[in-house]
């Protein structure tokens, strides 16, 4: 290796950086700012993206692929495990999907960051509700909303529901 091709890998990684840039200004909510960032491998995919958590979003954006963005106030778990072969990995279970990463820079700095980022936005979404009258905090029965999908999603985690048993569960709750 040269200096010219270390130049044009430097090149190319700005590049990157300014697609994702892009990629995350074209569909960025009025409001929203950048909290976070970090590198990451989506499954199935040989080369990294970058994750994006803002005040808003979780984001995945990677050359050449439409970014994924989750919102924070829909995501009901999140799981960082360490792997010989894929590194740290991240999963995310959210009322959209599951979503999953390898391969993530500063995991554990990114994860917390996100959990506190999630913790933040149900409840300014929980008050925004309250507050708009949209929705009652509490069941018939006294119990919260958020507190039964949290009970759901750590029993998912477990094991002791099914991902269609979870998806199902979750419905009904919000239904009502």
């Amino acid at each position: 290796m040269d200096w010219g091709d270390l130049a044009e890998m430097a090149l190319d990684q700005m590049d990157r950086a300014n697609t994702v840039t892009r990629a995350i200004d074209d569909t960025a909510i009025p409001g929203e700012t950048p909290m976070l960032a970090t590198s990451a491998r989506a499954r199935q995919e040989w080369s990294n993206g970058t994750l994006v958590l803002t005040t808003h979003r979780l984001v995945y954006a990677k050359e050449g692929r439409p970014p994924v963005a989750v919102s924070l106030a829909g995501i009901t778990d999140i799981t960082a495990t360490r792997s010989r072969l894929t590194g740290n990995v991240l999963r995310v279970v959210a009322f959209s999907g599951a979503y999953g990463w390898e391969n993530v820079v500063r995991a554990e700095t990114f994860v917390e960051t996100l959990r506190e980022a999630v913790a933040t936005a149900i409840t300014a979404a929980a008050n925004a509700a309250q507050n708009a009258g949209e929705v009652s905090p509490q069941r018939p029965d006294g119990s919260a909303i958020l507190d039964e999908l949290a009970r759901l999603a750590v029993l998912h985690r477990h094991g002791a529901l099914t991902d269609d048993e979870f998806i199902q569960a979750k419905r009904q709750l919000i239904r009502g």
